[in-house]
Protein backbone atom coordinates (compact mmCIF):
# COMPACT_ATOMS: atom_id res chain seq x y z
CA UNK A 1 0.00 0.00 0.00
CA UNK A 2 1.22 3.59 -0.83
CA UNK A 3 2.46 5.23 2.51
CA UNK A 4 0.78 8.27 1.65
CA UNK A 5 -2.54 6.45 1.37
CA UNK A 6 -4.47 6.37 4.63
CA UNK A 7 -3.97 2.82 6.66
CA UNK A 8 -6.54 -0.22 5.91
CA UNK A 9 -8.26 1.25 9.51
CA UNK A 10 -9.92 4.08 7.86
CA UNK A 11 -9.18 4.11 4.21
CA UNK A 12 -12.43 4.01 2.45
CA UNK A 13 -13.28 0.84 0.58
CA UNK A 14 -13.61 2.73 -2.77
CA UNK A 15 -12.17 5.70 -4.15
CA UNK A 16 -14.30 8.64 -3.64
CA UNK A 17 -15.38 10.34 -6.99
CA UNK A 18 -14.79 14.00 -7.29
CA UNK A 19 -16.62 16.32 -9.73
CA UNK A 20 -14.99 19.28 -10.67
CA UNK A 21 -17.69 21.54 -9.48
CA UNK A 22 -17.12 20.22 -6.08
CA UNK A 23 -13.94 20.40 -5.58
CA UNK A 24 -13.64 24.03 -3.71
CA UNK A 25 -16.53 23.28 -1.66
CA UNK A 26 -14.53 19.79 -0.40
CA UNK A 27 -11.61 21.82 0.15
CA UNK A 28 -13.31 24.52 2.23
CA UNK A 29 -15.73 21.35 4.33
CA UNK A 30 -13.03 19.16 5.18
CA UNK A 31 -9.60 20.60 5.26
CA UNK A 32 -8.02 23.40 6.76
CA UNK A 33 -5.32 26.05 7.65
CA UNK A 34 -2.71 25.24 10.35
CA UNK A 35 -2.81 28.89 11.55
CA UNK A 36 -0.69 27.14 14.65
CA UNK A 37 1.62 26.44 12.46
CA UNK A 38 2.16 29.82 11.24
CA UNK A 39 1.92 31.55 14.63
CA UNK A 40 5.38 29.18 15.90
CA UNK A 41 7.53 31.17 13.54
CA UNK A 42 8.17 35.01 13.20
CA UNK A 43 5.13 36.22 12.88
CA UNK A 44 3.02 39.66 12.61
CA UNK A 45 -0.66 40.46 13.36
CA UNK A 46 -2.39 41.71 10.37
CA UNK A 47 -3.11 44.94 12.34
CA UNK A 48 0.54 45.63 12.19
CA UNK A 49 -0.20 45.46 7.99
CA UNK A 50 -3.56 47.43 8.01
CA UNK A 51 -1.40 51.50 7.71
CA UNK A 52 1.63 49.50 5.34
CA UNK A 53 0.25 47.45 3.06
CA UNK A 54 -1.95 49.88 0.95
CA UNK A 55 1.29 52.24 1.49
CA UNK A 56 3.83 49.67 0.01
CA UNK A 57 1.34 48.59 -2.54
CA UNK A 58 -0.04 51.58 -4.42
CA UNK A 59 1.85 54.84 -5.63
CA UNK A 60 0.65 58.15 -5.06
CA UNK A 61 -2.12 59.17 -7.90
CA UNK A 62 -0.35 62.23 -8.94
CA UNK A 63 2.54 63.61 -11.66
CA UNK A 64 6.17 63.05 -10.53
CA UNK A 65 7.72 66.28 -10.87
CA UNK A 66 11.69 65.01 -9.75
CA UNK A 67 12.95 62.62 -12.65
CA UNK A 68 15.96 59.35 -11.44
CA UNK A 69 18.51 61.63 -12.74
CA UNK A 70 21.14 59.38 -14.56
CA UNK A 71 18.89 56.30 -14.44
CA UNK A 72 16.19 58.36 -16.98
CA UNK A 73 18.43 57.30 -19.38
CA UNK A 74 17.46 53.63 -19.26
CA UNK A 75 14.54 51.95 -20.67
CA UNK A 76 11.82 51.10 -18.17
CA UNK A 77 12.15 47.46 -18.97
CA UNK A 78 16.28 47.52 -18.32
CA UNK A 79 15.74 49.49 -15.25
CA UNK A 80 13.03 46.99 -14.47
CA UNK A 81 15.86 44.43 -14.96
CA UNK A 82 18.44 45.88 -12.63
CA UNK A 83 15.81 46.56 -9.96
CA UNK A 84 15.09 42.97 -9.78
CA UNK A 85 18.51 42.27 -8.67
CA UNK A 86 18.39 44.65 -6.22
CA UNK A 87 18.75 43.50 -2.54
CA UNK A 88 15.27 43.83 -0.80
CA UNK A 89 17.04 46.63 1.59
CA UNK A 90 18.31 48.76 -1.46
CA UNK A 91 15.08 48.42 -2.87
CA UNK A 92 13.10 49.65 -0.26
CA UNK A 93 15.53 52.47 0.13
CA UNK A 94 15.13 53.54 -3.50
CA UNK A 95 11.55 53.50 -3.22
CA UNK A 96 11.52 55.99 -0.53
CA UNK A 97 13.46 58.60 -2.88
CA UNK A 98 11.16 59.94 -4.53
CA UNK A 99 7.60 60.09 -6.52
CA UNK A 100 8.93 59.10 -10.17
CA UNK A 101 10.91 56.25 -8.26
CA UNK A 102 8.03 55.02 -6.16
CA UNK A 103 6.05 54.80 -9.33
CA UNK A 104 9.05 52.62 -11.34
CA UNK A 105 8.67 49.93 -8.61
CA UNK A 106 5.22 49.81 -8.41
CA UNK A 107 4.77 49.38 -12.15
CA UNK A 108 6.87 46.21 -11.39
CA UNK A 109 4.83 42.71 -11.34
CA UNK A 110 7.24 40.83 -8.67
CA UNK A 111 7.11 44.15 -6.79
CA UNK A 112 3.48 44.37 -6.29
CA UNK A 113 3.23 40.28 -6.10
CA UNK A 114 5.91 40.25 -3.21
CA UNK A 115 4.07 43.24 -0.97
CA UNK A 116 0.85 41.04 -1.53
CA UNK A 117 1.31 38.17 -0.92
CA UNK A 118 4.70 37.98 1.33
CA UNK A 119 4.91 41.28 4.07
CA UNK A 120 5.19 39.25 6.56
CA UNK A 121 8.61 37.87 5.34
CA UNK A 122 9.47 41.15 3.68
CA UNK A 123 8.88 42.70 7.88
CA UNK A 124 10.88 39.57 9.01
CA UNK A 125 14.23 40.22 6.13
CA UNK A 126 14.32 44.07 7.10
CA UNK A 127 13.28 44.26 11.47
CA UNK A 128 16.38 41.35 11.35
CA UNK A 129 18.23 43.05 9.07
CA UNK A 130 18.78 40.06 6.21
CA UNK A 131 16.91 42.09 3.90
CA UNK A 132 20.24 42.94 2.55
CA UNK A 133 21.10 39.45 1.52
CA UNK A 134 17.72 38.96 -0.68
CA UNK A 135 17.11 40.70 -4.02
CA UNK A 136 13.58 41.11 -5.23
CA UNK A 137 14.19 38.15 -8.08
CA UNK A 138 15.27 35.93 -4.93
CA UNK A 139 12.13 36.47 -2.91
CA UNK A 140 9.78 36.50 -5.83
CA UNK A 141 10.99 32.76 -6.87
CA UNK A 142 10.51 32.25 -3.63
CA UNK A 143 7.34 32.90 -3.67
CA UNK A 144 6.97 30.84 -6.99
CA UNK A 145 8.15 28.03 -5.45
CA UNK A 146 5.68 25.50 -4.19
CA UNK A 147 7.76 22.64 -2.28
CA UNK A 148 10.02 21.78 0.11
CA UNK A 149 13.45 21.98 -0.85
CA UNK A 150 14.80 18.99 1.39
CA UNK A 151 11.49 16.21 0.95
CA UNK A 152 9.44 17.65 -1.98
CA UNK A 153 6.03 18.32 0.06
CA UNK A 154 4.42 21.58 0.12
CA UNK A 155 6.47 24.00 1.46
CA UNK A 156 5.08 26.79 3.69
CA UNK A 157 7.93 28.31 5.52
CA UNK A 158 10.97 29.93 4.41
CA UNK A 159 14.50 29.32 6.48
CA UNK A 160 15.76 33.14 6.93
CA UNK A 161 19.31 32.01 7.14
CA UNK A 162 19.59 29.08 4.08
CA UNK A 163 16.75 31.43 2.33
CA UNK A 164 15.39 27.39 1.35
CA UNK A 165 11.79 26.86 1.08
CA UNK A 166 10.86 23.82 3.31
CA UNK A 167 7.80 21.93 5.06
CA UNK A 168 7.00 22.57 8.55
CA UNK A 169 9.04 19.27 9.64
CA UNK A 170 12.09 19.95 7.55
CA UNK A 171 11.94 23.13 9.55
CA UNK A 172 12.29 21.26 12.49
CA UNK A 173 15.03 18.99 11.41
CA UNK A 174 16.18 19.68 8.33
CA UNK A 175 20.28 19.88 8.52
CA UNK A 176 20.17 22.84 6.37
CA UNK A 177 17.66 24.55 8.61
CA UNK A 178 19.80 24.17 12.22
CA UNK A 179 20.21 27.29 13.60
CA UNK A 180 22.47 27.17 16.36
CA UNK A 181 23.64 30.61 18.50
CA UNK A 182 26.65 32.30 17.52
CA UNK A 183 28.40 31.67 20.50
CA UNK A 184 27.76 27.98 20.76
CA UNK A 185 28.93 27.57 16.76
CA UNK A 186 32.31 29.72 17.68
CA UNK A 187 32.71 27.10 20.92
CA UNK A 188 31.89 23.89 18.91
CA UNK A 189 34.02 24.55 15.94
CA UNK A 190 36.41 26.43 17.96
CA UNK A 191 36.05 29.39 15.24
CA UNK A 192 38.16 32.79 15.48
CA UNK A 193 36.55 35.75 15.87
CA UNK A 194 37.21 36.43 12.12
CA UNK A 195 35.88 33.33 11.13
CA UNK A 196 32.63 34.12 13.02
CA UNK A 197 32.36 37.08 11.12
CA UNK A 198 31.76 35.82 7.60
CA UNK A 199 28.89 33.90 8.77
CA UNK A 200 25.87 35.33 8.11
CA UNK A 201 23.88 36.28 11.09
CA UNK A 202 21.33 37.89 12.91
CA UNK A 203 19.27 38.66 16.05
CA UNK A 204 16.41 37.27 17.02
CA UNK A 205 12.89 38.86 17.30
CA UNK A 206 11.12 39.48 20.71
CA UNK A 207 7.99 37.08 20.62
CA UNK A 208 6.11 33.88 20.50
CA UNK A 209 7.61 30.41 18.79
CA UNK A 210 7.34 26.65 18.64
CA UNK A 211 4.26 24.84 19.20
CA UNK A 212 5.09 25.50 22.91
CA UNK A 213 4.57 28.42 22.83
CA UNK A 214 7.35 30.00 24.60
CA UNK A 215 7.77 33.93 25.07
CA UNK A 216 11.37 35.21 24.40
CA UNK A 217 11.67 38.84 25.07
CA UNK A 218 15.90 38.71 24.98
CA UNK A 219 17.56 38.85 21.36
CA UNK A 220 20.35 36.50 20.56
CA UNK A 221 22.43 36.25 17.99
CA UNK A 222 21.83 32.99 15.36
CA UNK A 223 23.52 31.84 12.30
CA UNK A 224 23.05 28.57 10.72
CA UNK A 225 24.56 25.94 11.79
CA UNK A 226 25.17 24.01 8.59
CA UNK A 227 26.65 26.61 7.02
CA UNK A 228 29.21 27.62 10.21
CA UNK A 229 29.56 23.71 9.77
CA UNK A 230 31.02 23.86 6.23
CA UNK A 231 33.02 27.18 6.38
CA UNK A 232 34.18 26.25 10.08
CA UNK A 233 38.34 25.33 10.07
CA UNK A 234 37.23 22.63 11.62
CA UNK A 235 35.50 21.16 8.92
CA UNK A 236 38.29 22.12 6.48
CA UNK A 237 40.96 20.26 8.45
CA UNK A 238 38.69 17.28 8.66
CA UNK A 239 37.04 15.92 5.81
CA UNK A 240 35.28 13.37 7.97
CA UNK A 241 33.86 16.51 10.01
CA UNK A 242 30.07 16.08 9.98
CA UNK A 243 27.23 18.68 9.83
CA UNK A 244 25.58 18.82 13.12
CA UNK A 245 22.31 17.00 13.94
CA UNK A 246 19.05 18.69 14.20
CA UNK A 247 18.40 20.68 17.41
CA UNK A 248 16.82 19.32 20.13
CA UNK A 249 14.88 20.35 23.21
CA UNK A 250 15.76 24.10 23.91
CA UNK A 251 17.54 24.46 20.79
CA UNK A 252 14.93 23.63 18.16
CA UNK A 253 13.24 26.88 19.41
CA UNK A 254 15.63 28.82 17.36
CA UNK A 255 14.81 27.22 14.28
CA UNK A 256 11.26 28.85 14.60
CA UNK A 257 12.82 32.30 15.39
CA UNK A 258 14.47 32.14 12.26
CA UNK A 259 12.04 31.21 10.27
CA UNK A 260 8.31 32.62 8.72
CA UNK A 261 5.80 31.09 7.13
CA UNK A 262 5.15 32.15 3.09
CA UNK A 263 2.54 31.36 0.70
CA UNK A 264 3.15 29.82 -2.63
CA UNK A 265 2.00 31.75 -5.42
CA UNK A 266 1.25 30.36 -8.83
CA UNK A 267 2.55 32.56 -11.57
CA UNK A 268 0.60 30.65 -14.41
CA UNK A 269 -2.73 31.41 -12.23
CA UNK A 270 -2.22 33.98 -10.54
CA UNK A 271 -3.54 31.85 -7.48
CA UNK A 272 -2.02 31.79 -4.29
CA UNK A 273 -1.93 28.23 -1.84
CA UNK A 274 -1.07 28.48 2.04
CA UNK A 275 -1.59 25.10 2.68
CA UNK A 276 -4.26 22.77 4.36
CA UNK A 277 -4.34 19.78 6.25
CA UNK A 278 -7.18 17.26 6.48
CA UNK A 279 -9.77 17.68 8.76
CA UNK A 280 -10.46 13.78 8.34
CA UNK A 281 -7.67 12.99 9.92
CA UNK A 282 -7.90 14.80 12.77
CA UNK A 283 -11.57 13.31 13.03
CA UNK A 284 -9.48 9.90 12.92
CA UNK A 285 -6.44 10.99 15.66
CA UNK A 286 -9.28 11.82 18.06
CA UNK A 287 -11.45 8.56 17.18
CA UNK A 288 -8.38 6.58 17.76
CA UNK A 289 -8.43 5.16 14.29
CA UNK A 290 -5.00 5.82 12.85
CA UNK A 291 -3.45 5.09 16.18
CA UNK A 292 -3.37 1.49 14.34
CA UNK A 293 0.25 2.21 12.34
CA UNK A 294 1.47 4.09 15.84
CA UNK A 295 1.22 6.95 17.04
CA UNK A 296 4.21 8.36 15.31
CA UNK A 297 2.18 7.44 12.19
CA UNK A 298 -0.87 9.23 13.24
CA UNK A 299 0.62 12.45 14.26
CA UNK A 300 2.66 12.75 11.00
CA UNK A 301 -0.96 12.04 9.05
CA UNK A 302 -2.62 14.85 11.26
CA UNK A 303 -0.04 17.36 10.93
CA UNK A 304 0.16 16.64 6.90
CA UNK A 305 0.04 20.02 5.19
CA UNK A 306 -1.09 19.47 1.68
CA UNK A 307 -1.29 21.83 -1.21
CA UNK A 308 -4.42 21.82 -3.15
CA UNK A 309 -4.80 18.67 -5.35
CA UNK A 310 -2.32 16.73 -3.13
CA UNK A 311 -5.46 17.24 -0.73
CA UNK A 312 -8.16 16.39 -3.39
CA UNK A 313 -5.98 12.98 -4.11
CA UNK A 314 -6.17 12.74 -0.15
CA UNK A 315 -9.81 12.78 -0.25
CA UNK A 316 -10.19 10.28 -2.31
CA UNK A 317 -9.36 7.39 -0.02
CA UNK A 318 -9.96 9.18 3.47
CA UNK A 319 -13.18 7.99 4.79
CA UNK A 320 -13.30 10.27 7.99
CA UNK A 321 -12.67 13.38 5.35
CA UNK A 322 -15.30 12.02 3.30
CA UNK A 323 -17.73 11.62 6.43
CA UNK A 324 -17.51 14.95 6.99
CA UNK A 325 -18.29 16.17 3.54
CA UNK A 326 -20.87 13.62 3.41
CA UNK A 327 -22.84 15.32 6.36
CA UNK A 328 -22.21 19.07 5.07
CA UNK A 329 -25.23 19.19 2.67
CA UNK A 330 -22.61 19.25 -0.41
CA UNK A 331 -20.84 22.22 1.82
CA UNK A 332 -23.70 24.39 2.88
CA UNK A 333 -23.39 23.44 6.41
CA UNK A 334 -20.88 22.85 9.19
CA UNK A 335 -20.49 18.98 9.25
CA UNK A 336 -21.47 17.58 13.17
CA UNK A 337 -18.48 15.83 14.00
CA UNK A 338 -16.11 18.65 12.29
CA UNK A 339 -13.08 18.40 15.12
CA UNK A 340 -12.64 21.90 16.94
CA UNK A 341 -8.75 22.07 16.33
CA UNK A 342 -9.93 22.24 12.54
CA UNK A 343 -12.34 25.12 13.39
CA UNK A 344 -10.11 26.95 15.61
CA UNK A 345 -6.86 26.54 12.90
CA UNK A 346 -4.70 24.40 15.33
CA UNK A 347 -3.55 24.33 18.74
CA UNK A 348 -2.08 27.20 19.94
CA UNK A 349 -3.85 28.93 22.82
CA UNK A 350 -3.55 32.31 21.44
CA UNK A 351 -4.21 32.42 17.82
CA UNK A 352 -5.19 35.70 16.72
CA UNK A 353 -3.17 37.47 19.80
CA UNK A 354 0.81 36.57 19.44
CA UNK A 355 3.03 38.78 17.56
CA UNK A 356 6.57 39.93 17.10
Amino acid sequence: MDDDLPPPSYRSATEYPIQEEQTSAIIRTASYHREDFCRSVIWFSPREHVGIRSSMAESFQRTAEAGLGSLNRLPLELLHDVLLRLDTQSLFNFRQTNLRSRQVLHSMKQYRIVISHGLNLLCALLRTRLAVTVSLFDFYYALCTKLCTTCGEFGGFMSLLAWNRCCFVCLQNAPECQVKTLASVRKQFNMTKAEAVRLESFKTLPGIYSMEESAYRSRVTVVSAHQAAISSRQQRLHASAQVPPANGGRNQKLNFMASCALPYYDGRTGKVEHGISCAGCQLAFEKGITHSRGERWAVMARDKVYARDDYLGHFRWCEQAQLLWRTSADGKREPPELPELARRGGYFSMIGECCH
